[in-house]
């Protein structure tokens, strides 16, 4: 087995209630018989020397108990202000974000977007849509896009932590808070490494997502 890399901070951001999910929070839904965040958590520390996770201000002592090994924080009152506070606690050189709501992403997976990160600075899962992809405004289709011109934005997210904590002051200072991370480097002109997602690496979302996760399962490890 690869041993974890001792200069990475894994940053789970899982702090919402999930409304759309209408079951409470997230990392707290058991899947055979273990919450999501343990599930991840098990994956994190084969990766990371590190790993940091934001739960509801409510939650941390019950997800500190769950999660021996891991460092427990209160998330902020969005992703991004989460993101924002685990980029902050982390003391790795690097950071890796993953969603909890992301529970079948694989361990290659995340050292595939780490390394990617290694070499241009930050770098993210996309998933190939295998069809045309098409801009759309007003009712009206504006654009389109050949499959191999785009890729759906997935997690794992990658970035060295210095750019990072840059990229979010640079958002504060512009009242920016983009529904991905990764979005902050696109905006200031970062480049982006593209690693190949996983369609097994579904986020849940709605209740439908969750119907589909119990043909998932075997993925949780």
């Amino acid at each position: 087995m690869t041993p974890a890399a001792g200069d990475v901070s894994f940053l789970v951001p899982a702090a919402g209630v999930g409304e759309r999910l209408g079951m409470g929070p997230k990392g707290f839904l058991a899947l055979r018989g273990r919450p999501l965040l343990c599930w991840i958590a098990d994956k994190a520390l084969q990766v990371a020397g590190e790993v940091l996770v934001a739960v509801p201000a409510d939650r941390v002592d019950a997800a500190a108990e769950l999660l021996p090994g891991c460092r427990v924080i209160a998330g902020g009152g969005s992703r991004h202000d989460s993101v924002a506070r685990l980029a902050r606690a982390a003391t790795g050189e690097w950071c890796l974000v993953h969603d909890a709501a992301r529970p079948f992403a694989s361990v290659a997976l995340f050292r595939g977007v780490l390394a990617a990160a290694r070499g241009s600075g930050c770098a993210g899962a996309f998933l190939d849509p295998e069809v045309p992809v098409a801009r759309i405004g007003g009712g009206l289709v504006l654009e389109g896009f050949d499959r191999d011109q785009v890729g759906v934005f997935q997690a794992p997210q990658a970035f060295a932590r210095a750019l990072l904590l840059d990229l979010f002051a640079q958002a504060e200072a512009a009242g920016r808070r983009p529904q991905s991370t990764l979005q902050l480097a696109l905006h200031a002109g970062v480049p982006v490494a593209a690693v190949p997602g996983e369609k097994h690496n579904i986020k849940l979302t709605t209740p439908e997502d969750w119907r589909h996760a119990a043909l998932l399962e075997d993925h949780l490890k």
